[in-house]
Protein backbone atom coordinates (compact mmCIF):
# COMPACT_ATOMS: atom_id res chain seq x y z
CA UNK A 1 0.00 0.00 0.00
CA UNK A 2 1.26 3.27 -1.12
CA UNK A 3 2.48 5.78 2.07
CA UNK A 4 0.08 8.21 2.98
CA UNK A 5 1.34 11.63 4.95
CA UNK A 6 -0.70 13.15 6.79
CA UNK A 7 1.95 15.33 8.31
CA UNK A 8 -0.33 18.84 9.11
CA UNK A 9 -2.84 16.58 10.83
CA UNK A 10 -0.18 14.06 12.83
CA UNK A 11 3.16 16.21 12.52
CA UNK A 12 5.86 14.12 13.26
CA UNK A 13 4.08 10.86 11.93
CA UNK A 14 4.37 9.05 8.41
CA UNK A 15 1.00 7.07 8.46
CA UNK A 16 1.66 4.07 6.91
CA UNK A 17 -2.12 2.09 6.44
CA UNK A 18 -5.20 1.67 8.13
CA UNK A 19 -5.83 -0.93 10.99
CA UNK A 20 -9.81 -0.44 11.57
CA UNK A 21 -12.49 1.79 12.18
CA UNK A 22 -14.68 1.47 15.24
CA UNK A 23 -15.55 4.98 17.31
CA UNK A 24 -12.66 6.23 15.85
CA UNK A 25 -10.49 5.28 12.93
CA UNK A 26 -7.29 3.45 13.87
CA UNK A 27 -3.94 4.34 11.42
CA UNK A 28 -0.58 2.65 11.66
CA UNK A 29 1.95 4.61 11.47
CA UNK A 30 5.97 5.84 11.98
CA UNK A 31 7.13 8.13 14.40
CA UNK A 32 9.95 9.65 11.93
CA UNK A 33 12.50 10.75 14.93
CA UNK A 34 12.61 7.66 15.98
CA UNK A 35 11.37 5.07 13.58
CA UNK A 36 9.41 3.33 16.11
CA UNK A 37 5.46 2.20 14.83
CA UNK A 38 3.07 3.36 16.60
CA UNK A 39 -1.13 3.22 15.96
CA UNK A 40 -2.80 7.04 15.92
CA UNK A 41 -6.62 6.59 16.90
CA UNK A 42 -8.20 9.86 16.02
CA UNK A 43 -11.95 10.68 16.02
CA UNK A 44 -14.40 13.82 16.43
CA UNK A 45 -14.97 15.68 19.95
CA UNK A 46 -17.82 16.77 20.23
CA UNK A 47 -18.06 17.46 24.13
CA UNK A 48 -17.78 19.84 26.97
CA UNK A 49 -14.58 21.61 28.19
CA UNK A 50 -14.77 20.01 31.84
CA UNK A 51 -15.28 16.65 29.83
CA UNK A 52 -12.16 17.24 27.64
CA UNK A 53 -10.13 18.51 30.83
CA UNK A 54 -10.66 15.38 32.69
CA UNK A 55 -9.46 13.23 29.91
CA UNK A 56 -6.37 15.17 29.29
CA UNK A 57 -5.38 14.81 33.23
CA UNK A 58 -6.04 10.93 33.16
CA UNK A 59 -4.79 10.79 29.39
CA UNK A 60 -1.71 12.30 30.99
CA UNK A 61 -1.55 10.10 33.98
CA UNK A 62 -2.14 7.05 31.34
CA UNK A 63 1.22 8.80 29.73
CA UNK A 64 3.15 8.55 33.23
CA UNK A 65 1.76 4.96 33.63
CA UNK A 66 4.63 2.04 32.61
CA UNK A 67 2.53 -1.65 33.02
CA UNK A 68 2.91 -4.91 31.10
CA UNK A 69 -0.67 -5.42 30.47
CA UNK A 70 -1.59 -1.55 29.28
CA UNK A 71 -0.84 -0.25 25.94
CA UNK A 72 1.49 2.52 26.26
CA UNK A 73 -0.10 6.28 25.47
CA UNK A 74 2.51 8.02 24.46
CA UNK A 75 1.02 11.04 23.04
CA UNK A 76 -2.45 13.32 23.89
CA UNK A 77 -3.23 15.96 21.20
CA UNK A 78 -7.29 16.88 21.64
CA UNK A 79 -6.60 20.61 21.09
CA UNK A 80 -5.08 19.76 17.26
CA UNK A 81 -6.90 20.13 13.88
CA UNK A 82 -8.07 16.56 14.20
CA UNK A 83 -7.92 15.26 18.12
CA UNK A 84 -5.75 12.39 18.14
CA UNK A 85 -4.01 9.68 20.66
CA UNK A 86 -0.78 8.01 19.62
CA UNK A 87 -0.01 4.83 21.50
CA UNK A 88 2.48 1.56 21.11
CA UNK A 89 1.49 -0.91 18.23
CA UNK A 90 0.48 -4.20 19.69
CA UNK A 91 0.58 -6.73 16.64
CA UNK A 92 -1.52 -8.91 16.73
CA UNK A 93 -5.01 -8.66 16.97
CA UNK A 94 -7.90 -7.97 19.91
CA UNK A 95 -9.89 -10.79 22.28
CA UNK A 96 -13.23 -10.21 20.36
CA UNK A 97 -11.60 -11.63 16.95
CA UNK A 98 -9.70 -14.48 18.99
CA UNK A 99 -13.21 -15.36 20.18
CA UNK A 100 -14.87 -15.32 16.92
CA UNK A 101 -12.23 -17.71 15.81
CA UNK A 102 -12.42 -20.22 18.93
CA UNK A 103 -15.53 -19.67 19.66
CA UNK A 104 -14.53 -20.00 23.45
CA UNK A 105 -11.38 -19.88 25.36
CA UNK A 106 -9.85 -22.71 27.24
CA UNK A 107 -9.34 -22.42 31.03
CA UNK A 108 -5.48 -22.05 30.94
CA UNK A 109 -5.83 -19.04 28.49
CA UNK A 110 -8.71 -17.95 30.14
CA UNK A 111 -6.93 -17.71 33.52
CA UNK A 112 -3.79 -16.07 32.40
CA UNK A 113 -6.22 -13.37 30.25
CA UNK A 114 -7.84 -12.86 33.80
CA UNK A 115 -4.45 -12.62 35.79
CA UNK A 116 -3.40 -10.01 33.74
CA UNK A 117 -6.43 -8.02 33.68
CA UNK A 118 -6.71 -7.97 37.18
CA UNK A 119 -2.94 -6.83 37.33
CA UNK A 120 -3.59 -3.73 34.93
CA UNK A 121 -6.96 -2.76 37.07
CA UNK A 122 -4.61 -2.74 39.99
CA UNK A 123 -2.62 -0.41 38.47
CA UNK A 124 -4.89 2.20 37.13
CA UNK A 125 -7.30 2.14 39.92
CA UNK A 126 -4.94 3.51 42.60
CA UNK A 127 -4.68 6.41 40.18
CA UNK A 128 -8.48 7.54 40.26
CA UNK A 129 -8.91 5.99 36.67
CA UNK A 130 -11.83 4.09 35.81
CA UNK A 131 -12.06 2.58 32.13
CA UNK A 132 -15.19 2.70 31.84
CA UNK A 133 -15.75 0.60 28.96
CA UNK A 134 -13.98 -2.58 29.51
CA UNK A 135 -14.85 -4.97 26.05
CA UNK A 136 -12.86 -7.68 24.05
CA UNK A 137 -12.44 -5.04 21.21
CA UNK A 138 -10.71 -3.08 23.98
CA UNK A 139 -8.45 -5.82 24.97
CA UNK A 140 -5.16 -6.50 22.38
CA UNK A 141 -2.80 -9.52 22.22
CA UNK A 142 0.07 -10.47 21.03
CA UNK A 143 1.89 -14.07 20.68
CA UNK A 144 4.72 -15.03 22.44
CA UNK A 145 7.75 -17.03 21.71
CA UNK A 146 6.28 -20.03 23.80
CA UNK A 147 2.90 -20.06 22.36
CA UNK A 148 1.03 -18.04 24.87
CA UNK A 149 -0.71 -14.83 24.32
CA UNK A 150 -0.10 -11.46 25.97
CA UNK A 151 -2.79 -9.72 26.80
CA UNK A 152 -2.99 -5.43 27.27
CA UNK A 153 -5.87 -3.25 28.05
CA UNK A 154 -6.25 -0.25 25.53
CA UNK A 155 -8.74 2.63 25.10
CA UNK A 156 -8.91 4.34 28.59
CA UNK A 157 -10.93 7.55 29.04
CA UNK A 158 -12.41 6.94 25.41
CA UNK A 159 -15.41 6.36 27.47
CA UNK A 160 -16.46 9.15 28.79
CA UNK A 161 -15.99 11.26 25.80
CA UNK A 162 -18.81 9.22 24.41
CA UNK A 163 -21.16 9.40 27.32
CA UNK A 164 -20.83 12.62 26.44
CA UNK A 165 -20.86 12.75 22.95
CA UNK A 166 -23.10 10.73 22.05
CA UNK A 167 -26.57 9.82 23.05
CA UNK A 168 -27.81 6.25 24.66
CA UNK A 169 -28.90 4.76 21.26
CA UNK A 170 -25.91 6.19 19.50
CA UNK A 171 -23.19 4.04 21.23
CA UNK A 172 -22.00 1.03 20.03
CA UNK A 173 -24.16 -2.23 20.98
CA UNK A 174 -20.89 -4.19 22.51
CA UNK A 175 -20.52 -1.63 25.00
CA UNK A 176 -24.15 -1.92 25.80
CA UNK A 177 -23.47 -5.83 26.47
CA UNK A 178 -20.61 -4.95 28.67
CA UNK A 179 -22.22 -1.96 30.87
CA UNK A 180 -22.82 -2.81 34.35
CA UNK A 181 -25.85 -1.88 35.97
CA UNK A 182 -25.43 1.14 37.63
CA UNK A 183 -24.43 2.34 34.21
CA UNK A 184 -27.59 2.51 33.02
CA UNK A 185 -29.69 2.93 36.31
CA UNK A 186 -27.06 5.43 38.16
CA UNK A 187 -24.20 7.21 35.95
CA UNK A 188 -23.04 9.33 38.81
CA UNK A 189 -22.42 5.83 40.62
CA UNK A 190 -19.69 4.95 38.80
CA UNK A 191 -16.45 3.40 40.34
CA UNK A 192 -14.28 1.05 40.22
CA UNK A 193 -16.46 -2.00 40.46
CA UNK A 194 -18.32 -0.80 36.83
CA UNK A 195 -14.85 -2.12 35.53
CA UNK A 196 -14.80 -5.75 37.61
CA UNK A 197 -18.34 -5.99 36.21
CA UNK A 198 -17.23 -5.84 33.05
CA UNK A 199 -14.38 -8.18 33.32
CA UNK A 200 -17.05 -10.68 34.31
CA UNK A 201 -18.73 -10.35 30.79
CA UNK A 202 -15.50 -10.86 29.63
CA UNK A 203 -14.61 -14.03 30.88
CA UNK A 204 -18.37 -15.58 31.05
CA UNK A 205 -18.15 -15.23 27.47
CA UNK A 206 -14.67 -16.58 27.03
CA UNK A 207 -15.25 -19.26 28.69
CA UNK A 208 -19.28 -20.03 27.32
CA UNK A 209 -18.83 -18.40 23.56
CA UNK A 210 -21.27 -15.96 24.66
CA UNK A 211 -22.46 -12.52 27.04
CA UNK A 212 -24.93 -13.34 29.33
CA UNK A 213 -27.05 -10.98 27.84
CA UNK A 214 -27.66 -10.09 24.22
CA UNK A 215 -28.84 -6.58 22.68
CA UNK A 216 -30.13 -8.21 19.17
CA UNK A 217 -32.66 -6.94 16.87
CA UNK A 218 -35.50 -8.54 17.93
CA UNK A 219 -35.43 -6.86 21.64
CA UNK A 220 -35.44 -3.28 22.72
CA UNK A 221 -33.25 -1.52 24.59
CA UNK A 222 -35.79 -1.44 27.40
CA UNK A 223 -35.90 -5.07 27.72
CA UNK A 224 -32.69 -5.33 27.48
CA UNK A 225 -31.92 -3.08 30.60
CA UNK A 226 -34.53 -4.97 32.44
CA UNK A 227 -32.35 -7.94 31.99
CA UNK A 228 -29.37 -6.61 33.05
CA UNK A 229 -31.09 -4.74 36.36
CA UNK A 230 -33.16 -7.31 37.32
CA UNK A 231 -32.17 -11.08 35.71
CA UNK A 232 -29.59 -13.38 37.12
CA UNK A 233 -27.29 -13.76 34.27
CA UNK A 234 -27.61 -17.99 33.13
CA UNK A 235 -25.35 -20.15 34.71
CA UNK A 236 -22.19 -21.29 33.15
CA UNK A 237 -22.45 -23.78 31.03
CA UNK A 238 -19.72 -27.16 32.03
CA UNK A 239 -19.63 -29.35 29.20
CA UNK A 240 -18.63 -32.92 30.52
CA UNK A 241 -15.77 -32.52 28.14
CA UNK A 242 -14.65 -29.42 30.74
CA UNK A 243 -15.66 -30.26 34.04
CA UNK A 244 -12.49 -27.97 34.75
CA UNK A 245 -14.69 -24.89 34.22
CA UNK A 246 -16.75 -25.57 37.06
CA UNK A 247 -15.18 -23.57 39.70
CA UNK A 248 -15.24 -20.18 37.50
CA UNK A 249 -19.18 -20.50 38.67
CA UNK A 250 -18.81 -18.59 41.82
CA UNK A 251 -15.86 -16.40 40.63
CA UNK A 252 -18.34 -14.96 37.71
CA UNK A 253 -20.99 -14.86 40.37
CA UNK A 254 -19.16 -12.62 42.66
CA UNK A 255 -18.14 -10.53 39.46
CA UNK A 256 -21.87 -10.16 38.27
CA UNK A 257 -23.47 -9.04 41.26
CA UNK A 258 -26.17 -6.33 40.36
CA UNK A 259 -25.08 -4.26 43.73
CA UNK A 260 -21.78 -2.84 43.11
CA UNK A 261 -21.27 -3.10 46.83
CA UNK A 262 -21.49 -6.77 46.72
CA UNK A 263 -19.32 -7.39 43.61
CA UNK A 264 -15.54 -8.43 43.82
CA UNK A 265 -13.88 -5.21 43.65
CA UNK A 266 -10.71 -6.07 44.77
CA UNK A 267 -7.39 -7.15 42.37
CA UNK A 268 -6.35 -9.02 45.08
CA UNK A 269 -9.06 -10.96 45.67
CA UNK A 270 -9.89 -11.84 41.85
CA UNK A 271 -6.05 -12.88 41.07
CA UNK A 272 -6.40 -15.18 44.47
CA UNK A 273 -9.90 -16.54 43.34
CA UNK A 274 -8.09 -17.01 39.39
CA UNK A 275 -5.08 -19.27 41.30
CA UNK A 276 -7.65 -21.15 43.46
CA UNK A 277 -9.18 -21.99 39.79
CA UNK A 278 -6.16 -22.69 38.13
CA UNK A 279 -5.52 -25.21 41.04
CA UNK A 280 -8.54 -26.84 40.70
CA UNK A 281 -7.92 -27.09 35.99
CA UNK A 282 -4.93 -28.63 37.39
CA UNK A 283 -6.16 -31.13 39.85
CA UNK A 284 -9.42 -32.29 37.56
CA UNK A 285 -6.70 -32.68 34.76
CA UNK A 286 -4.37 -34.52 36.89
CA UNK A 287 -6.99 -37.29 38.19
CA UNK A 288 -8.44 -37.51 34.49
CA UNK A 289 -5.45 -39.02 33.58
CA UNK A 290 -4.44 -41.41 36.41
CA UNK A 291 -8.25 -42.84 35.20
CA UNK A 292 -7.17 -43.19 32.00
CA UNK A 293 -4.39 -44.95 33.37
CA UNK A 294 -5.55 -47.65 35.21
CA UNK A 295 -8.14 -49.09 32.65
CA UNK A 296 -10.42 -51.87 34.15
CA UNK A 297 -9.56 -55.80 33.73
CA UNK A 298 -12.68 -56.74 31.71
CA UNK A 299 -14.20 -60.38 33.29
CA UNK A 300 -13.09 -62.15 30.32
CA UNK A 301 -9.46 -61.51 31.13
CA UNK A 302 -9.88 -61.75 34.79
CA UNK A 303 -11.35 -65.36 33.90
CA UNK A 304 -8.44 -66.34 31.91
CA UNK A 305 -5.93 -65.21 34.32
CA UNK A 306 -7.48 -66.84 37.38
CA UNK A 307 -7.62 -69.99 35.45
CA UNK A 308 -5.42 -73.04 36.03
CA UNK A 309 -2.79 -73.81 33.45
CA UNK A 310 -3.02 -77.55 33.88
CA UNK A 311 -5.70 -79.85 35.30
CA UNK A 312 -4.07 -83.30 36.85
CA UNK A 313 -7.02 -85.96 35.82
CA UNK A 314 -8.76 -87.91 38.79
CA UNK A 315 -7.70 -90.77 38.50
CA UNK A 316 -10.48 -93.84 39.77
CA UNK A 317 -10.03 -95.19 43.19
CA UNK A 318 -7.97 -98.38 43.03
CA UNK A 319 -9.91 -101.81 43.94
CA UNK A 320 -8.79 -103.05 47.42
CA UNK A 321 -6.63 -105.97 47.12
CA UNK A 322 -7.22 -109.70 47.17
CA UNK A 323 -4.91 -112.29 49.27
CA UNK A 324 -5.68 -115.92 48.64
CA UNK A 325 -4.44 -118.53 51.30
CA UNK A 326 -2.19 -120.75 50.40
CA UNK A 327 -3.93 -123.57 50.93
CA UNK A 328 -6.90 -122.88 48.92
CA UNK A 329 -4.75 -122.26 46.22
CA UNK A 330 -3.19 -125.42 46.62
CA UNK A 331 -6.68 -127.05 46.23
CA UNK A 332 -7.43 -125.19 42.68
CA UNK A 333 -6.34 -126.46 40.06
CA UNK A 334 -6.74 -126.54 36.03
CA UNK A 335 -7.61 -123.51 34.08
CA UNK A 336 -10.20 -122.13 36.20
CA UNK A 337 -7.42 -121.60 38.84
CA UNK A 338 -4.75 -120.28 36.27
CA UNK A 339 -7.71 -117.20 35.07
CA UNK A 340 -8.73 -116.32 38.51
CA UNK A 341 -4.92 -115.80 39.63
CA UNK A 342 -3.80 -114.15 36.72
CA UNK A 343 -6.22 -111.65 37.37
CA UNK A 344 -5.47 -111.35 40.52
CA UNK A 345 -1.87 -110.77 39.81
CA UNK A 346 -3.12 -108.33 37.01
CA UNK A 347 -5.46 -106.60 39.35
CA UNK A 348 -2.72 -106.40 42.06
CA UNK A 349 0.02 -104.82 38.44
CA UNK A 350 -2.83 -102.31 37.63
CA UNK A 351 -3.57 -100.99 41.50
CA UNK A 352 -0.01 -100.09 41.91
CA UNK A 353 0.65 -98.46 38.75
CA UNK A 354 -2.29 -96.64 39.69
CA UNK A 355 -1.28 -95.71 43.65
CA UNK A 356 2.13 -94.77 41.73
CA UNK A 357 0.73 -92.14 39.53
CA UNK A 358 -1.71 -90.74 42.23
CA UNK A 359 1.12 -90.54 45.03
CA UNK A 360 3.53 -88.75 41.93
CA UNK A 361 0.80 -86.58 40.61
CA UNK A 362 -0.45 -85.47 43.70
CA UNK A 363 3.37 -84.48 45.13
CA UNK A 364 3.51 -82.78 41.34
CA UNK A 365 0.92 -80.40 41.86
CA UNK A 366 1.88 -79.63 45.85
CA UNK A 367 5.43 -78.86 44.16
CA UNK A 368 4.27 -76.53 41.44
CA UNK A 369 1.74 -74.85 44.10
CA UNK A 370 4.67 -74.78 46.25
CA UNK A 371 6.75 -73.61 43.48
CA UNK A 372 4.06 -70.41 42.77
CA UNK A 373 3.57 -69.50 46.34
CA UNK A 374 7.54 -69.19 46.76
CA UNK A 375 7.99 -67.24 43.85
CA UNK A 376 5.61 -64.86 44.38
CA UNK A 377 7.31 -64.61 48.13
CA UNK A 378 10.15 -63.68 46.75
CA UNK A 379 8.31 -61.02 44.10
CA UNK A 380 6.35 -59.05 47.39
CA UNK A 381 9.67 -57.78 48.65
CA UNK A 382 11.55 -56.98 45.29
CA UNK A 383 8.42 -54.97 44.57
CA UNK A 384 8.53 -53.07 47.43
CA UNK A 385 11.77 -52.50 46.91
CA UNK A 386 11.60 -51.14 43.23
CA UNK A 387 8.65 -48.98 44.61
CA UNK A 388 10.64 -48.11 47.46
CA UNK A 389 13.56 -46.94 44.99
CA UNK A 390 10.64 -45.37 42.93
CA UNK A 391 9.25 -42.81 45.74
CA UNK A 392 12.49 -42.19 46.74
CA UNK A 393 13.47 -41.24 43.19
CA UNK A 394 10.75 -38.86 42.73
CA UNK A 395 11.62 -37.16 46.00
CA UNK A 396 14.41 -36.70 45.16
CA UNK A 397 13.51 -35.39 42.17
CA UNK A 398 11.01 -32.78 43.91
CA UNK A 399 13.53 -31.73 46.26
CA UNK A 400 15.88 -31.04 43.35
CA UNK A 401 13.15 -28.91 41.56
CA UNK A 402 11.86 -26.99 44.73
CA UNK A 403 15.84 -26.37 45.21
CA UNK A 404 16.14 -25.12 41.43
CA UNK A 405 12.99 -22.84 42.32
CA UNK A 406 14.34 -21.63 45.16
CA UNK A 407 17.50 -20.95 43.51
CA UNK A 408 15.61 -18.76 40.82
CA UNK A 409 13.95 -16.76 42.74
CA UNK A 410 16.16 -15.99 45.19
CA UNK A 411 18.07 -14.48 42.13
CA UNK A 412 15.03 -12.81 40.50
CA UNK A 413 14.43 -10.77 43.61
CA UNK A 414 18.33 -9.39 42.93
CA UNK A 415 16.70 -7.75 40.08
CA UNK A 416 13.82 -6.24 41.88
CA UNK A 417 14.42 -2.20 41.46
CA UNK A 418 12.71 0.86 43.30
CA UNK A 419 11.89 4.23 42.45
CA UNK A 420 10.42 6.74 43.98
CA UNK A 421 8.48 9.60 42.41
CA UNK A 422 6.28 12.52 42.00
CA UNK A 423 6.78 13.67 46.08
CA UNK A 424 6.55 17.24 47.20
CA UNK A 425 8.54 18.58 50.16
CA UNK A 426 6.52 21.52 52.00
CA UNK A 427 7.92 24.65 52.66
CA UNK A 428 8.34 24.24 56.19
CA UNK A 429 9.48 20.54 56.10
CA UNK A 430 6.88 17.58 55.83
CA UNK A 431 7.31 15.11 52.66
CA UNK A 432 3.75 13.99 50.49
CA UNK A 433 2.89 11.94 47.61
CA UNK A 434 5.46 9.50 47.64
CA UNK A 435 4.96 7.20 44.64
CA UNK A 436 6.75 4.12 44.79
CA UNK A 437 7.11 1.93 41.73
CA UNK A 438 8.49 -1.78 41.87
CA UNK A 439 9.54 -3.28 39.12
CA UNK A 440 10.07 -7.11 38.72
CA UNK A 441 11.98 -7.97 35.39
CA UNK A 442 11.68 -11.63 35.97
CA UNK A 443 9.82 -14.74 35.60
CA UNK A 444 9.08 -15.07 38.97
CA UNK A 445 5.80 -14.55 41.01
CA UNK A 446 6.20 -12.70 44.27
CA UNK A 447 3.41 -12.64 46.80
CA UNK A 448 4.84 -10.09 48.59
CA UNK A 449 7.77 -7.25 48.81
CA UNK A 450 8.20 -5.49 51.69
CA UNK A 451 9.84 -1.82 51.24
CA UNK A 452 11.18 0.38 53.94
CA UNK A 453 11.13 4.32 53.68
CA UNK A 454 13.03 6.44 56.10
CA UNK A 455 12.17 9.94 56.16
CA UNK A 456 15.15 12.55 57.41
CA UNK A 457 15.14 15.89 58.87
CA UNK A 458 16.97 18.80 57.75
CA UNK A 459 19.82 18.67 60.02
CA UNK A 460 20.07 15.14 58.62
CA UNK A 461 18.53 13.38 61.77
CA UNK A 462 15.87 10.38 61.61
CA UNK A 463 12.59 11.32 61.64
CA UNK A 464 10.79 8.50 61.35
CA UNK A 465 10.47 5.02 59.26
CA UNK A 466 7.62 3.29 57.72
CA UNK A 467 7.11 -0.02 55.28
CA UNK A 468 5.30 -0.32 52.46
CA UNK A 469 3.87 -4.14 51.04
CA UNK A 470 3.72 -4.42 47.93
CA UNK A 471 0.78 -7.94 47.27
CA UNK A 472 1.06 -9.96 44.46
CA UNK A 473 4.23 -8.67 42.23
CA UNK A 474 3.56 -10.49 39.12
CA UNK A 475 6.23 -11.70 36.58
CA UNK A 476 7.50 -8.83 34.34
CA UNK A 477 5.33 -5.69 36.00
CA UNK A 478 5.35 -2.76 37.41
CA UNK A 479 3.48 -1.82 40.61
CA UNK A 480 2.92 1.52 42.10
CA UNK A 481 2.01 2.06 46.10
CA UNK A 482 2.04 5.57 47.80
CA UNK A 483 3.95 5.65 50.82
CA UNK A 484 2.70 7.66 54.39
CA UNK A 485 2.75 11.06 54.11
CA UNK A 486 4.80 12.81 56.73
CA UNK A 487 4.47 16.01 58.48
CA UNK A 488 8.37 16.71 59.04
CA UNK A 489 11.41 15.60 56.63
CA UNK A 490 13.58 16.76 53.77
CA UNK A 491 14.24 13.99 52.40
CA UNK A 492 13.67 9.92 52.24
CA UNK A 493 15.75 7.06 51.81
CA UNK A 494 13.99 3.82 50.62
CA UNK A 495 15.05 0.04 50.29
CA UNK A 496 13.98 -3.40 50.02
CA UNK A 497 13.94 -5.09 52.83
CA UNK A 498 12.48 -8.87 52.41
CA UNK A 499 10.50 -10.49 49.96
CA UNK A 500 7.89 -13.76 49.43
CA UNK A 501 7.33 -15.95 47.04
CA UNK A 502 5.92 -19.14 46.51
CA UNK A 503 8.78 -21.00 45.91
CA UNK A 504 10.50 -20.18 49.62
CA UNK A 505 9.50 -22.28 52.00
CA UNK A 506 10.57 -19.18 54.21
CA UNK A 507 10.58 -15.39 53.24
CA UNK A 508 14.33 -14.32 52.46
CA UNK A 509 15.14 -10.92 53.46
CA UNK A 510 17.54 -9.16 51.38
CA UNK A 511 19.45 -5.85 51.20
CA UNK A 512 20.25 -3.72 47.92
CA UNK A 513 21.98 -0.48 47.87
CA UNK A 514 20.22 2.96 49.42
CA UNK A 515 19.32 5.23 46.96
CA UNK A 516 18.84 9.01 47.49
CA UNK A 517 15.22 10.39 46.00
CA UNK A 518 15.81 13.32 44.46
CA UNK A 519 14.17 16.54 46.01
CA UNK A 520 11.60 18.39 44.26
Amino acid sequence: MATIRFDTRFPGYEVLSELGRSNARILKARHLETGDLVAIKHFALNTDDETLRRFQRESAIMTSIAHPNIVKVREVQLEAELPYIVMELIEGGNLHQLIRQQERLDVPTTIRLGLQMASALKAIHPQGIIHRDIKPENILYRPLPSGELHFLLTDFGVARLHEQSNTLTGQSLMTYEYASPEQFNDPKGISVATDYYSMGVVLYECLHGNVPFALDDHSGIVTFMNKVLNETPPALTVTPSDQAAGPFVELLQGLLKKKASERISDPDELTWLLKQAEMNYLQANRASHAVAKNVPVSRTQKARTTEPTARVPELPREAPAVIVPASQSSSRTGPAVSWKLMALVLLIVFGGVALYFAVTGSKSTLGTQLSISNKKVAETPLKAATQADTMAQHELEEAQRRKMLRQEALTAAKTLSLEANDFRVGLFGGIKNVQLTLSNPSEVQFTSVTVRVTYYKDNGGLYKSENVIFRNVGPGSSSVRNAPNSDRGVSIKYKIMGYESPALINPDSVLVNEPIAPLN
